[in-house]
């Protein structure tokens, strides 16, 4: 069956080529890694030759002895590099390994000699190897073995954890030749069955060079396998192996099962590839070799990068329909390979722990346990992965700890983690016992103090931002309410001076009209008031008005103290646009302030000027005056305010937000005892449009 000789040695050649090609990318020079990499390639070739020997049915026995010899000589060469060390001062392995040397040339000259002597009479006959090579062979495999066995004795202990595998894998190279030359020689004649199986018993070599060349900084071969990549391959592996052990049975059935084959064939594929479903869509399973893998094929259970890559990812995800403590449970869980967890909270305004969520296990009833309790006070002072296997087994060694009920009575409970930001216990995670049950190592408990560390900053951060959330919003009741109290003050300031005049000019129907105008305009903006409270933006009826008919309206509603205020244009009539009762109250504000600054036999200027399309409007006083350093940091700041309770502190911002939202800005100077002059600006044009324009803008 010469497809079973090409299947074999096609799979070594395939293996040893992955395994240059690995030595290849990852080299950074060195003899031994480049001696490794070269026979590792003379493999290949050899295997590759096998494979089409077997494949075409005939093979030239000549080519088929030199590369064995060149591929068998490179693997003795790699072994005498890596003892040469050893061999300094040891006679004998100096002389093991003059005995290696000397015996590849004596096989060559035996090989040299064999094919020279059958040359034009068509090989040794029936394509078998020459007697010479076969004796060749023998020697080269016993010594392959001595070479290796010494050079396990002779390494110091703490290099065998190293080698161990790579003097595994040249065993199994040099053990089988041995066994196939010595067969050969006592019958006579190479087993067929034995050199088919050749190829695919080397094969199996690969992995164990791999893992030595892992081991080996030395040899300046990183290779990494992730654990994803393992435990893929692994389970593809093992459905392949599944599945070639089930079909050969399917055969046999079908072959000797009589009548009965055909159907017991069928039922039994089904059967296994239903089991194969079960079996690996099984978490437990799955969770079962994953420990395998992490107990036997690497030197570290986590592989930390990617699990520090997962954590950051999940709880970056707030999509997942979870609540930061559930997806902290979550993350901490999925990676230890726990089903379900608990966290608690300290809660410091009531002196207790709170559970705060749970993943995939219900909250219990009893949510509290207080600070003063056996089980924080253990956490905070030792700062401790409590380990439940090991408390129940091993009370003594946690001290005077007595868990809570709460904690206690769960029987599936199986690790405590203290969450510490700033070395200060903020809470703690209960996590339920996996479906493989695994011991707490101390890589467990490590990386789980990592997570409770990184969870107890995330979580700080999450309440940080919520109680910040929620004093921005008391920030904001409370513009509100002063931004409706100055607003009120006002209003207040005008009904009051109407109530004063009334008795006196209550017969005066021009007073009578003014007051009118008055409580109406108050209304209006009653109205505005009560429409911000219900919406963070308002739609306000923005008119085009004159500039003139502004000021004269400000000017006109503070004439009631001293000094009053001058009105003065420069420039061409035009207009604004804004809202008017706004507007004014803003120039009605900077009119107060001068005048609350302002000596009785000062001087108050109100005044604008335009340059195109700007119109420039400015307060000018001869008051007290401010220091620029007032102005800078103090001015424009809410509720900041030189009035004692007089004042709200909020109307200078007021007009700095509302010349912005109109498109201006504002300027101040100002020099102490000489006076001030606030300006802003507004967009300005010379149309005499009355239609109002209706624009949405904040308030």
């Amino acid at each position: 069956m010469p497809w079973i000789g090409l299947l074999s040695y096609g799979l070594c050649a395939v293996g040893f080529g992955a395994l240059s090609v690995l030595l290849l990318v990852n080299w950074r020079g060195g003899r031994e890694a480049g001696l490794l990499l070269a026979a590792s390639l003379a493999t290949v070739v050899w295997a590759g030759l096998m494979a089409w020997f077997a494949y075409a049915g005939t093979m030239v026995v000549v080519v088929l002895e030199l590369s064995e010899l060149v591929r068998t000589a490179l693997w003795l060469l790699f072994l005498g590099v890596l003892l040469a060390p050893l061999a300094a001062g040891n006679r004998w392995l100096r002389l093991v390994r003059a005995i290696a040397v000397g015996w590849v040339l004596i096989a060559m000259a035996l090989t040299a000699m064999a094919a020279f002597a059958t040359a034009g009479r068509g090989g040794p006959g029936a394509g078998g190897l020459h007697f010479g090579f076969v004796i060749a062979g023998l020697g080269l495999g016993l010594l392959g073995l001595v070479l290796v066995e010494q050079l396990y004795r002779n390494l110091p202990p703490e290099r065998r954890w190293a080698m161990k595998f790579l003097c595994l894998g040249l065993a199994v190279l040099f053990g089988f030749d041995l066994y196939l030359y010595s067969d050969a020689l006592l019958f006579r004649q190479l087993d067929v069955a034995i050199w088919q199986a050749r190829g695919a018993v080397q094969a199996l070599a690969v992995p164990l060079f791999a893992v030595a060349a892992t081991r080996n900084q030395t040899w300046a071969v990183p290779v990494f396998v992730s654990r994803h990549v393992a435990f893929h391959t692994a389970v593809i592996l093992a459905a392949g192996g599944y599945l070639i052990l089930i079909a050969l049975g399917g055969y046999y059935i079908r072959d000797f099962g009589g009548s009965w084959g055909q159907f017991a064939q069928i039922v039994l594929l089904a059967a296994a590839v239903i089991g194969l479903v079960v079996v690996f869509g099984s978490s437990d399973a799955r969770a079962r070799l994953r420990v395998f893998l992490s107990k036997h094929f690497f030197r570290n259970k986590y592989d930390y990068r990617e699990e520090w890559l997962r954590l950051t990812n999940r709880l970056a995800d707030e999509d997942d329909g979870l609540t930061p403590y559930e997806r902290a449970v979550r993350v901490v869980a999925d990676i230890v390979g726990s089903p379900a967890g608990l966290i608690w909270r300290r809660r410091p305004e009531e002196g207790v722990f709170e559970v705060v969520g749970g993943w995939r296990t219900s909250v219990p009833s009893d949510r509290t346990i207080a600070e003063t309790d056996s089980l924080p006070v253990f956490l905070r002072e030792r700062k401790w992965i409590i380990d439940m296997e090991e408390y129940r087994s091993q009370r003594p060694r946690y001290g005077a700890l007595d868990l809570p009920p709460v904690v206690a009575g769960e029987e599936r409970a199986w690790v405590i983690i203290p969450l510490l930001h700033q070395e200060e216990l903020t809470g703690f995670i209960l996590l339920l016992r996996p479906d493989v049950n695994t011991e707490i190592t101390w890589e467990d408990r490590d990386l789980l103090k990592t997570l409770g560390r990184q969870l107890a900053g995330y979580l700080g951060l999450h309440e940080n931002a919520q109680a910040l959330s929620q004093a921005r919003q008391f920030e904001a009741f409370n513009q509100l309410t002063a931004f409706l109290m100055h607003d009120l003050k006002n209003l207040i300031a005008q009904q009051s001076l109407v109530v004063k005049n009334a008795e006196k000019h209550r017969h005066n129907p021009a007073f009578i009209d003014d007051a009118m105008e008055t409580i109406g305009s108050s209304v209006a903006r009653m109205e505005r008031l009560l429409e911000h409270l219900q919406r963070s933006q308002r739609r306000g009826l923005v008119e085009r008005v004159s500039v003139e008919k502004l000021l004269e309206a400000a000017a006109a509603r503070c004439r009631d103290r001293e000094p009053h205020p001058v009105v003065g244009f420069d420039g061409t009539p035009g207009f604004v646009e804004a809202d008017p009762e706004e507007l004014t109250m803003v120039l009605v504000h900077l009119l107060r302030n001068a005048q609350d600054a302002t000596p009785p036999e000062g001087s108050i200027a109100l005044s604008a000027r335009t340059d195109g399309e700007m119109v420039h409007i400015a307060v000018t006083d001869t008051g007290e005056g401010m220091t620029p350093q007032f102005i800078r940091d103090e001015l424009f700041q809410p509720f900041h305010t030189t009035k004692s309770s007089k004042g709200m502190g909020i109307g200078a911002h007021q007009v700095r937000e509302f010349v912005r939202r109109a498109g201006g800005r504002v300027t101040v100077q100002s020099t102490p005892e000489e006076g001030t002059c606030f300006e802003f600006t507004l967009p300005f044009t010379k149309s005499a449009e009355e239609a109002p324009i209706v624009r949405e803008h904040a308030r």
